[in-house]
């Protein structure tokens, strides 16, 4: 099996009295596409939080590459090479297609304000190259016709596609998406999932926090649920499917 690239050990959250994630331990292997699921509330977005800087874990420890990267600013994790989405698009409306992208190209420049209110020969080979970049992405996702369009002017599948891109530019190893088929028809969902297959194909790992079974099922090589901060099971599709304690966190027990 490929190498590690993302673990927690005992990762633990809490606000208060509340224990939103409790003695979390995950192991993501390289170019591996990997579903966590779970009921609303399980902690599933919180544990996303810890592991990218949002959050400083209560307890426990983030390693990426068997670095320590608990408790760093999410711009330096992002430098390190992992990358997000969120559950509600968080694109800039007055800007276009391009410059959404070539925004996350921007956090792997050099250049700084005096450069770029200068537009320095180094700055301005950096813009250079972010478009390049920028351009290349957007060929790879199918987005490149749109590239002069405002963000918002897109479709909402093709919206969630370029925060996809957008994350891409920071040129990372791993991609944590966060319930990216949200408010997706049938076509989107099914292109969606063909789109993260190619990512793997490409040699990104993917994480995914998924409502949507059957995109999960049909792409994710395993899988975590999550049931009330704890994970209550890990395996292949086929294992999860048949695991009773899974069953019973989306089914309710029987009385």
């Amino acid at each position: 099996m490929n190498e590690v690239i993302l673990r927690t050990e005992h990762l633990t959250q809490r606000f208060g009295g509340l224990c939103a994630v409790h003695d979390a331990n995950i192991q993501i292997h390289k170019n591996e596409i990997v579903g966590i699921i779970g009921p609303n509330g399980a902690g599933k977005s919180t544990l996303f939080n810890d592991i990218t800087g949002m959050y400083v874990p209560t307890e426990g420890k983030v390693y990426f590459h068997d670095m320590d990267i608990t408790g760093k600013k999410p711009y330096e994790i992002t430098k390190l090479g992992m990358a997000r989405t969120f559950q509600n698009i968080r694109l800039f409306p007055t800007m276009t297609v391009l410059e959404n992208v070539m925004l996350g190209v921007h956090c792997k420049t050099r250049s700084n304000l005096i450069d770029v209110v200068l537009k320095t020969k180094r700055a301005r080979q950096e813009e250079a190259e972010a478009q390049r970049i920028a351009e290349e992405i957007l060929n790879i996702t199918g987005l490149y016709d749109y590239r002069y369009n405002y963000a918002t002017s897109l479709p909402y599948g093709l919206q969630r596609r370029l925060e996809f891109s957008r994350a891409m530019a920071s040129s990372p190893e791993i991609l944590l998406f966060d319930e990216p088929a949200a408010g997706m028809n049938e076509q989107e969902t099914k292109d969606l999932g063909d789109f993260i297959l190619k990512l793997k194909e490409m040699g990104y790992t993917v994480v995914l926090i998924e409502h949507d079974m059957k995109l999960v099922m049909s792409i994710c090589e395993h899988i975590y649920v999550q049931d009330h901060g704890e994970c209550i099971a890990y395996g292949t599709p086929e294992e999860v499917k048949s695991n009773p304690s899974v069953i019973e966190a989306y089914l309710g027990k029987e009385e």
